[in-house]
């Protein structure tokens, strides 16, 4: 479970209390302490991560089975958690005129409230790596773990559209047409392993499928 907002004392001010974040996660050193049956899939170091337009540091990005982990390098006692189904989208970004360095962009769900009448500002965070040229397995691996853990409180999942105004360019994906907005779960694991299967039979029925899970995972 999620420690309450503002638990920390190290969590930083540009951090909204209303973020979906866990403050300071346990960790052992530069890796974070995993649960039973969470594993880590990938672990990316020296990623700067910024919320909004704020660093926060640089740290230690890890995706394990179960969640996004950022632990600062600098501040052992700093760092943030988060599960796959707070990040309403993810993309690549590499417009420089949206952000100047190439960067893994989430967006995040807003904690509703009944005492804001106008409409919550939509939280931002960016993982800048140190080697760009990493960005593509980042999104992959972040991509196919969103897919194993959706939200299990999303009833309005397949009636929803994604409306990207960030400025934010969208990077695409296997079987993705340049410019369609991407969220979690648009790839999964199990849609790109059965495609490699059919790739060596059929290239035709592959692409055939390919557009048929596209349909089906944007609407």
């Amino acid at each position: 479970s999620k420690q309450p907002a503002g638990s920390a004392q190290f969590a930083p001010s540009f951090i909204s209390a209303r973020m979906p974040l866990e403050r300071a996660p346990p960790r052992n050193g530069d890796l974070p302490v995993v649960s039973d049956g969470e594993e880590i899939r990938l672990s990316e170091p020296r990623v700067r991560l910024y919320a909004g337009q704020a660093l926060e540091g640089e740290g230690m990005l890890h995706l394990t089975t179960r969640q996004i982990v950022w632990l600062n390098s600098q501040n052992p006692a700093a760092g943030y958690a988060m599960d796959y189904p707070f990040v309403t989208l993810h993309a690549i970004s590499r417009d420089k005129s949206a952000w100047p360095e190439h960067c893994l962009y989430c967006q995040l769900k807003v904690e509703e409230s009944n005492d804001d009448e106008d409409e919550p500002e939509i939280p931002e965070l960016r993982f800048v790596p140190a080697d760009a040229g990493h960005l593509q397995q980042i999104f992959t691996v972040f991509s196919e773990l969103s897919a194993m853990n959706p939200d299990p409180t999303d009833e309005q999942a397949d009636d929803s559209d994604i409306d990207d105004d960030s400025g934010e360019e969208v990077f695409p994906v296997v079987g993705m047409p340049m410019g369609m907005p991407l969220g979690t779960g648009v790839w999964t694991a199990e849609q790109n392993d059965a495609a490699m299967e059919d790739a060596d039979e059929d290239e035709d029925e592959l692409q055939a499928e390919g557009d048929i899970a596209m349909d089906a995972d944007t609407k």
